[in-house]
């Protein structure tokens, strides 16, 4: 089973992850697709014994409470071997560098190419 994690503060993003993630996985065995409105509760979720191994994290950069980069922190500190997706609105250098010094494995711009994101995801998570 694939275990992915979604962080994103508009919900209408997670059903569309939900929905391009069954097309994608359908060949590739179960998927469990788990999604947070932010990132508090993303971190709880991730501290909680009973959680299964986490395979890969989405995250959106630009979030009340606690932005992605600041999650992405707090991540690697938990688990520095979980692959983390930062995703952005916003094309931005900036971003992009930031993302890849604090250890992004990916950054991908809204909206997301589901293409290109499956093509990441085959690589990342060996499948």
């Amino acid at each position: 089973m694939i275990h992915i994690v979604i962080v994103d503060d508009e919900a209408d993003t997670h059903l569309l992850y939900k929905l391009k993630f069954k097309k994608i996985f359908s060949d590739l065995g179960e998927l469990n697709l788990v999604s947070f409105l932010n990132a508090p509760d993303c971190l709880n979720y991730l501290q909680s014994h009973s959680k299964p191994q986490v395979d890969l994290i989405l995250s959106d950069i630009n979030m009340p409470e606690m932005d992605g980069f600041t999650l992405l922190e707090k991540i690697h500190a938990l688990d520095s071997k979980i692959p983390v997706y930062m995703v952005s609105a916003y094309e931005s250098q900036e971003f992009r560098k930031r993302a890849d010094a604090l250890g992004a494995s990916g950054f991908l711009s809204k909206p997301v190419d589901f293409q290109v994101l499956s093509t990441m995801l085959k690589k990342d998570l060996s499948i």
